[in-house]
C-alpha cells in the first residue's frame, strides 16, 4: 500500500480526487492539508463524498509518511508551497496547476509534462509530474498520431465547447447564481490565446521536430455540467482508412483512448477516464473529433493514472468508473 496526501481543499477536480483515492484498492489516503480548513469534514466542502470514508482537513505539515503528494492549489500559490516547505526528496510530487506544465526562464522544478499518451516512459521514472490541462489533452491526444507520422504540415483549426465544471472551481459559498447563469449561456472565451495551447505546441514539438504550424484554438463554454467535445480539422492528403490505422496501432496499448465509428457524445464519455476519437474527411480535410470528462481524463483521472505509473501499479488501477448506460 501507498500513503499518500493531497494540498488543498477546494473544486471540483479535487472533489474528484478524494472519491479515486479513497477508493483506490491500493493507496491510503493519509491527510488532506488545507490550513484555511483544518477542522473541517471534507465532506462538508465535497457534498459528493458523503457515505464514504469520513476525514478532516489538517494544518499539519506533516509529510514524511507519504509516498506520493497531490498538490491541488490554485495557479500561482503551487510553487509558493515548494518553495516554502521542504518536502522530503523520495517523495512523489503530482501538481494540478499549470504552473510547471511548461518551463518558465529555463527552470521547471524538475516536473515532467504528465500526458500518459505521450511521456509515459518519462513518467514512470520521474519524481515530480505536472497533470496536464484538459483541453491540452483532448487536443493532444487527438493530433499525436498525426504528429508520429509528421504529417502535421498545415494550419490546425481547433474548436472545443466545455461544461461549466471546465475551469474546476466550484462558486464561492454566497456567491449569487442565476438560473440564467447556469444554464442559459454559452460562450467563447480567451480566443486564439488560452494558455493550454502553448501545452499542445509543446508536445507536438517534441513529437515532430519540424512542427512549424499556427494552432487556431477558440475555446467555449456551454450549458451542461461536464465533459470537453473539442473538433480539429487540418489538410492531409492521406486516405482515411491509413490515417485510421495510425491511430488504432499508436493507441493498441493505451488502455483509455478508443477509436469509435461514429460521431461521440459528452455523454459517452462522462464519470469515465475514456477519450473518444473519431476520424473522418471532407474534401482534403481530415475532422478529428476528440471527447473526454474534464474532471476526470482531464484532472484527476489522469492525476491517478500518473501515480500508477511513478509507484509501478498497473496503469488502469482505480479507474475503471463506468458512466451511467442511458
Amino acid at each position: 500500500m501507498f500513503n499518500v496526501g493531497i494540498v488543498g481543499s477546494e473544486g471540483y477536480a479535487v472533489g474528484e480526487l478524494f472519491s479515486l483515492l479513497i477508493n483506490h484498492p491500493d493507496v491510503i489516503l493519509r491527510r488532506v492539508y488545507a490550513p484555511g480548513r483544518a477542522g473541517t469534514v471534507v465532506n462538508d466542502v465535497h457534498p459528493g463524498l458523503f457515505g464514504e470514508r469520513r476525514m478532516e482537513f489538517t494544518d499539519e505539515a506533516k509529510f514524511d509518511d507519504l509516498d506520493v503528494l497531490f498538490i491541488c492549489l490554485q495557479t500561482g500559490a503551487s510553487r509558493a508551497f515548494l518553495n516554502t516547505h521542504k518536502l522530503p526528496d523520495n517523495l512523489k510530487v503530482i501538481d494540478f496547476s499549470l504552473e510547471h506544465r511548461l518551463p518558465t526562464e529555463g527552470v521547471d522544478g524538475g516536473f515532467v509534462y504528465g500526458l500518459p499518451e505521450s511521456y509515459r516512459r518519462r513518467i514512470c521514472s520521474a519524481d515530480r509530474v505536472a497533470v496536464p490541462g484538459c483541453f491540452a489533452s483532448s487536443i493532444a491526444i487527438g493530433l499525436i498520431p498525426l504528429a508520429k507520422h509528421l504529417l502535421l504540415n498545415n494550419e490546425i483549426h481547433i474548436h472545443s465547447v466545455a461544461g461549466k465544471t471546465e475551469a474546476a472551481a466550484r462558486p464561492r459559498e454566497g456567491s449569487p447564481l442565476s438560473y440564467n447563469m447556469l444554464f442559459d449561456d454559452f460562450s467563447i472565451y480567451r480566443p486564439f490565446v488560452h494558455p493550454q495551447i502553448d501545452e499542445v505546441r509543446n508536445t507536438l514539438c517534441d513529437i515532430q521536430k519540424s512542427f512549424q504550424q499556427r494552432l487556431n484554438f477558440i475555446p467555449m463554454r456551454a450549458n451542461y455540467a461536464r465533459g470537453i467535445y473539442t473538433s480539429i480539422y487540418t489538410e492531409c492528403n492521406v486516405e482515411l482508412h491509413t490515417i485510421r490505422e495510425m491511430y488504432e496501432e499508436y493507441y493498441d496499448d493505451h488502455s483509455f483512448i478508443h477509436i469509435v465509428d461514429k460521431f461521440p457524445d459528452v455523454r459517452d464519455i462522462a464519470n469515465t477516464n475514456n477519450c473518444l476519437l473519431h476520424l473522418s474527411k471532407h474534401e482534403g480535410k481530415l475532422l478529428i473529433v476528440s471527447t473526454l470528462d474534464n474532471l476526470l481524463k482531464g484532472a484527476a483521472g489522469t492525476a491517478i493514472h500518473i501515480m500508477n505509473l511513478m509507484t509501478g501499479l498497473v496503469e488502469t488501477t482505480g479507474l475503471r468508473v463506468k458512466s451511467s448506460s442511458f
